[in-house]
Protein backbone atom coordinates (compact mmCIF):
# COMPACT_ATOMS: atom_id res chain seq x y z
CA UNK A 1 0.00 0.00 0.00
CA UNK A 2 1.09 3.58 -0.54
CA UNK A 3 0.56 6.55 1.71
CA UNK A 4 -1.68 9.08 -0.06
CA UNK A 5 -1.76 11.68 2.69
CA UNK A 6 -2.96 12.60 6.15
CA UNK A 7 -6.46 13.96 6.60
CA UNK A 8 -8.49 15.31 9.48
CA UNK A 9 -11.61 13.39 10.38
CA UNK A 10 -14.66 14.83 12.08
CA UNK A 11 -13.60 17.85 14.19
CA UNK A 12 -11.93 16.92 17.48
CA UNK A 13 -11.68 13.22 16.65
CA UNK A 14 -8.19 13.07 15.19
CA UNK A 15 -6.23 12.41 12.07
CA UNK A 16 -6.03 9.46 9.69
CA UNK A 17 -3.35 8.43 7.24
CA UNK A 18 -4.99 7.43 3.98
CA UNK A 19 -3.40 4.43 2.25
CA UNK A 20 -4.22 3.17 -1.24
CA UNK A 21 -3.60 -0.35 -2.47
CA UNK A 22 -0.80 -0.54 -5.05
CA UNK A 23 -2.38 -1.44 -8.38
CA UNK A 24 -5.81 -1.82 -6.84
CA UNK A 25 -8.85 0.07 -5.74
CA UNK A 26 -8.80 -0.58 -1.97
CA UNK A 27 -8.29 2.30 0.44
CA UNK A 28 -7.57 2.23 4.14
CA UNK A 29 -7.70 4.91 6.85
CA UNK A 30 -5.22 4.41 9.70
CA UNK A 31 -5.69 6.55 12.83
CA UNK A 32 -2.56 8.56 13.68
CA UNK A 33 -1.67 11.04 16.38
CA UNK A 34 -0.65 14.65 15.78
CA UNK A 35 3.08 13.85 15.96
CA UNK A 36 2.84 10.97 13.48
CA UNK A 37 0.51 13.00 11.27
CA UNK A 38 3.09 15.77 11.02
CA UNK A 39 5.89 13.30 10.27
CA UNK A 40 3.86 11.56 7.57
CA UNK A 41 2.45 14.67 5.92
CA UNK A 42 5.55 16.85 5.71
CA UNK A 43 7.68 16.00 2.67
CA UNK A 44 11.34 15.75 3.60
CA UNK A 45 10.57 15.97 7.30
CA UNK A 46 13.44 15.10 9.63
CA UNK A 47 13.83 11.44 10.48
CA UNK A 48 12.46 10.73 13.96
CA UNK A 49 15.29 9.65 16.26
CA UNK A 50 13.37 6.67 17.59
CA UNK A 51 12.89 5.22 14.08
CA UNK A 52 16.59 5.62 13.34
CA UNK A 53 17.45 3.99 16.68
CA UNK A 54 15.11 1.08 15.91
CA UNK A 55 16.71 0.54 12.49
CA UNK A 56 20.23 0.79 13.97
CA UNK A 57 19.43 -1.76 16.70
CA UNK A 58 17.95 -4.19 14.18
CA UNK A 59 21.02 -3.75 11.96
CA UNK A 60 23.37 -4.27 14.94
CA UNK A 61 21.81 -7.70 15.43
CA UNK A 62 22.49 -8.56 11.78
CA UNK A 63 18.96 -8.14 10.53
CA UNK A 64 16.90 -5.60 8.61
CA UNK A 65 13.31 -4.40 8.62
CA UNK A 66 11.70 -5.90 5.50
CA UNK A 67 8.18 -4.47 5.68
CA UNK A 68 5.39 -3.45 8.00
CA UNK A 69 2.13 -5.39 8.08
CA UNK A 70 -1.19 -3.88 9.12
CA UNK A 71 -3.71 -6.40 10.46
CA UNK A 72 -6.61 -6.82 12.87
CA UNK A 73 -6.54 -8.81 16.08
CA UNK A 74 -9.17 -11.29 17.26
CA UNK A 75 -11.34 -8.41 18.52
CA UNK A 76 -11.23 -6.56 15.20
CA UNK A 77 -8.84 -3.87 16.49
CA UNK A 78 -6.22 -2.62 14.05
CA UNK A 79 -2.69 -3.73 14.91
CA UNK A 80 0.68 -3.79 13.15
CA UNK A 81 4.04 -5.55 13.07
CA UNK A 82 7.45 -4.72 11.68
CA UNK A 83 8.78 -7.84 9.93
CA UNK A 84 12.50 -8.43 10.43
CA UNK A 85 14.76 -10.39 8.10
CA UNK A 86 16.01 -13.82 9.17
CA UNK A 87 18.38 -16.37 7.67
CA UNK A 88 15.40 -18.64 7.04
CA UNK A 89 12.47 -16.65 5.53
CA UNK A 90 9.94 -18.84 7.35
CA UNK A 91 11.47 -17.76 10.67
CA UNK A 92 11.26 -14.01 10.17
CA UNK A 93 10.47 -12.10 13.35
CA UNK A 94 7.43 -9.89 13.66
CA UNK A 95 7.84 -7.02 16.13
CA UNK A 96 4.47 -5.69 17.38
CA UNK A 97 3.95 -1.93 17.13
CA UNK A 98 1.12 0.55 16.79
CA UNK A 99 -0.23 1.12 13.27
CA UNK A 100 0.83 4.78 13.33
CA UNK A 101 4.38 3.87 14.40
CA UNK A 102 4.50 1.21 11.69
CA UNK A 103 3.64 3.85 9.07
CA UNK A 104 6.37 6.17 10.38
CA UNK A 105 8.92 3.31 10.26
CA UNK A 106 7.85 2.34 6.73
CA UNK A 107 8.06 5.93 5.52
CA UNK A 108 11.38 6.61 7.26
CA UNK A 109 13.05 3.42 6.05
CA UNK A 110 11.30 3.39 2.63
CA UNK A 111 9.99 -0.15 3.09
CA UNK A 112 6.71 -1.66 1.86
CA UNK A 113 3.43 -1.40 3.75
CA UNK A 114 1.26 -4.52 3.55
CA UNK A 115 -2.35 -4.87 4.68
CA UNK A 116 -3.86 -8.26 5.35
CA UNK A 117 -7.04 -9.40 3.65
CA UNK A 118 -8.78 -9.52 7.03
CA UNK A 119 -8.01 -5.85 7.64
CA UNK A 120 -9.22 -4.81 4.20
CA UNK A 121 -12.44 -6.78 4.65
CA UNK A 122 -13.15 -5.24 8.06
CA UNK A 123 -11.81 -1.71 7.69
CA UNK A 124 -11.05 -1.05 4.06
CA UNK A 125 -13.10 0.42 1.29
CA UNK A 126 -13.11 -1.60 -1.90
CA UNK A 127 -14.05 0.70 -4.75
CA UNK A 128 -14.95 -2.28 -6.94
CA UNK A 129 -17.58 -3.43 -4.49
CA UNK A 130 -20.82 -4.02 -6.41
CA UNK A 131 -23.08 -2.12 -4.01
CA UNK A 132 -20.80 0.91 -4.11
CA UNK A 133 -20.62 0.79 -7.91
CA UNK A 134 -24.43 0.68 -8.07
CA UNK A 135 -24.73 3.69 -5.71
CA UNK A 136 -22.21 5.64 -7.78
CA UNK A 137 -24.19 4.91 -10.97
CA UNK A 138 -27.40 6.09 -9.23
CA UNK A 139 -25.71 9.31 -8.07
CA UNK A 140 -24.35 9.97 -11.57
CA UNK A 141 -27.82 9.41 -13.03
CA UNK A 142 -29.39 11.75 -10.47
CA UNK A 143 -26.82 14.42 -11.30
CA UNK A 144 -27.39 13.97 -15.04
CA UNK A 145 -31.17 14.31 -14.53
CA UNK A 146 -30.92 17.35 -12.23
CA UNK A 147 -31.80 20.79 -13.52
CA UNK A 148 -30.91 24.18 -12.07
CA UNK A 149 -34.48 24.75 -10.80
CA UNK A 150 -34.11 21.69 -8.54
CA UNK A 151 -31.36 23.35 -6.51
CA UNK A 152 -32.19 24.58 -3.01
CA UNK A 153 -30.90 27.94 -1.98
CA UNK A 154 -30.39 28.82 1.65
Amino acid sequence: MSLMGVRSTVPNSGLVAVLMEDGGPAMLAVPVGAREGLLLSAPGSPTPTWASLFAACVEAFGSAVLQVVLDVDADGVMCATAVLDAENPTQSTAVPCTPSDALVVATTLAIPIQATGALLRLRGLDLEEQALQRRLREWRQALDDAVAEDAWYL
